[in-house]
């Protein structure tokens, strides 16, 4: 038996890692030195200068040994002894990634010529598996974006909490504004940033009003103003009446998932 062990760090939680590694078809689609691939079945070809070579066809099954490892089996259907065992292990990382651990196995007739490409399979699953996740996220993140009402979460102490908990801050600065010019000066304030980030949150306060801003990738989604104790939301004319000296915080997230979005709705 020969074995080849790899890691990989993927920019998404293990929820959306998890939904393509459970997806054989998807998952298989990467993997290489295929020749031939039907219904729960693939045939792989394995040549070492030119003349030996391996070919089998081998029948896959799949199975869930915890919430967090999965194994493929590829069994030879040719009444060889030939099989790969592919282990899978998912866990959720530090700033929202996630790890994932890929063991590969193989035992059976020409070992020294397999032993060569068990790397590039494991490389080529691993990437399928970071791309895959990664289209996942997005359509989710797209679908979620559409019926999410940012400008009322930014009254939210428990979104904005995890809003900042999960930026940095890299600018505070006093600003005097005439009456009708409060977004464009806000824009002004950020446009050196505005399209290194994708997600930049901005917070404002003066003795009478407040006001939180959200833009994401480039474009102003959300708007919370507090003028004198009232509330408006998605309200650019209420935004636009603000005058005065104002203290303004710019903060920009520093991991992909906007905190309440994605990651709440899989947690």
């Amino acid at each position: 038996m020969i074995t080849h062990l790899a890691e990989e760090t993927v920019n998404t939680n293990s929820n959306n890692v998890i939904s393509v590694v459970k997806d054989a078809d998807t998952l298989l689609s990467y993997f290489p030195y295929q020749v031939e691939r039907g219904r729960n079945t693939i045939t792989l070809q394995f040549s070492r200068f030119f003349i030996l070579s391996l070919r089998d066809t081998f029948e896959v099954s799949f199975s869930q040994q915890s919430s967090l490892m999965f194994v493929y089996t590829l069994k030879s259907l040719t009444g060889k002894n030939n099989k790969f065992q592919i282990f899978i292990n998912v866990r959720d990382n530090k700033n929202s990634t996630s790890l994932v651990h890929l063991a590969i196995e193989y035992s059976g007739e020409k070992e020294w010529i397999v032993k060569r490409y068990l790397p590039d399979i494991a490389h080529s699953l691993l990437e399928g598996i970071s791309r895959e996740a990664k289209r996942a996220y997005e359509a989710k993140a797209q679908e979620n974006e559409k019926e999410f009402d940012y400008s009322r979460q930014l009254n939210k102490l428990s979104f904005v909490s995890k809003l900042l908990l999960k930026s940095r801050l890299i600018k505070s600065e006093g600003i005097s504004v005439p009456k009708g010019q409060m977004l464009d000066t806000i824009l002004s304030s950020i446009a050196d940033i505005l399209s290194k980030y994708k997600t930049i949150y901005v917070s404002a306060s003066s003795t009478s009003s407040s006001f939180r801003l959200l833009f994401i990738n480039g474009d102003l989604k959300g708007i919370y103003v507090n003028e004198n104790g009232k509330e408006y939301f998605s309200d650019e004319n209420i935004l636009s009446s603000l005058s005065g000296e104002f203290k303004v915080n710019v903060y920009v997230l520093l991991v992909p998932e906007i905190p309440g979005v994605v990651e709440d709705e899989n947690s």
